[in-house]
């Protein structure tokens, strides 16, 4: 997991809109079938919610530097703007137009 973890940091994989489990697994040189259980049973969440987690995290730090919503969408990894507005909401509480407003308060 920490391998996996260091991946997304380092090489931003989660920026890559096509990601899938099975790119993450031919990258890391481990079977699927145990990336997923080790991203489950470390999080609790399915890969999709983990690759999203990192791309909300970019988001939100392109929407501080006040990058437009749509910008930020296609730059964090989203493919549509339904998921990219869904998986913020999950994520922060907030729509993406909520939380850039709130964090450009003074």
């Amino acid at each position: 997991m920490a391998q996996l973890e260091d991946l997304q940091i380092r090489e931003q994989l989660y920026l890559d809109p096509d990601l899938t489990l099975a790119r993450i697994s031919r990258r890391m040189g481990v079977p699927l079938k145990q990336i997923s259980n080790a991203i489950n049973a470390t999080t609790g969440e399915n890969v999709s919610r983990f690759i999203n987690k990192y791309r909300i995290e970019h988001a939100c730090r392109e929407l501080v530097k006040g990058e437009t919503v749509t910008t930020t969408m296609l730059t964090s990894g989203f493919n549509t703007k339904s998921n990219f507005n869904r998986e913020f909401l999950r994520i922060t509480g907030k729509t993406p137009s909520q939380w850039q407003q709130e964090a450009q308060q003074p």
